[in-house]
């Protein structure tokens, strides 16, 4: 199946306005990031700021005084929890692992600490929860490891892919047809949840063979898919329905 230039050219741009409109947060992000660094660099070395005895590995307290440590990692969000860098991972332990560190580190519990010990807690809870964030969503993670390995989805990057457009195209007609149908909404939602799995997989497969190139073309087709699926369950929340 193909598609004229003049259509493939509609759906590009009615799509990637709201694709690519993540791209102003991530440059936010980034700007965040580089004053985190100032923040953590007086705190973030191999000894304990207060009383200088070598840190370990990325313990968060200091065996010695017990004082509270800046993170080690901040910009790898995979190493913040100790996980491997692959798309595919556990989320039951990074769950897990989000909930321990935060429980340890939330501001509340240093209310009575020293100023230093405030602003080191305040500031690592703060990177938990981005860290968080960023992989327990399919699409931030796979931008984050194409982040760690030097590229980034631009705005001018799009899929050059007409049967994919096609289908996309198709999708959307679906939407709009539904129009506030809950039981046809949550077939399509359905449908595109399985779309989504099936280009996850392709991503995963991407990033094991260390193949950026193909990995940067599945991640902007998954931008589509996402996409599609937050109009959909905005629709849905709309109309009273949880996801």
């Amino acid at each position: 199946m193909t598609l004229s230039r003049s259509t493939s050219t509609l759906v590009l741009n009615y799509f990637n306005r709201s694709i690519f409109n993540s791209l102003n947060s991530s440059k936010h992000n980034l700007h965040n990031s580089a004053q985190n660094s100032l923040t953590f660099k007086r705190f973030n070395s191999s000894v304990c700021w207060k009383c200088g005895k070598e840190r370990k590995n990325s313990q968060v307290f200091c065996e010695t005084c017990n004082a509270v440590q800046a993170p080690l990692e901040k910009d790898n969000y995979f190493k913040v929890f100790g996980l491997e860098e692959n798309f595919d991972i556990d989320q039951q332990y990074l769950k897990n692992k989000f909930r321990k560190l935060q429980s340890m580190l939330h501001p509340d519990k240093f209310s009575n600490k020293t100023d230093e010990e405030q602003h080191i807690s305040a500031e690592y809870s703060s990177l938990l929860n981005k860290a968080y964030s960023s992989l327990h969503t399919p699409l931030k993670r796979a931008e984050h490891l194409l982040n760690l390995r030097g590229e980034q989805i631009g705005e001018e990057q799009a899929v050059d892919d007409p049967a994919f457009l096609m289908e996309i195209m198709e999708l959307n007609e679906e939407m709009e047809s539904a129009g506030n149908d809950k039981e046809k909404l949550k077939a399509l939602n359905t449908k595109n949840k399985m779309e989504l799995e099936r280009i996850s997989k392709e991503v995963d497969e991407c990033f094991r063979r260390n193949d950026i190139r193909a990995a940067k073309k599945t991640v902007i087709k998954l931008k589509y898919f996402s996409s599609l699926g937050s109009r959909i369950n905005g629709v849905l929340r709309e109309l009273g329905e949880t996801d």
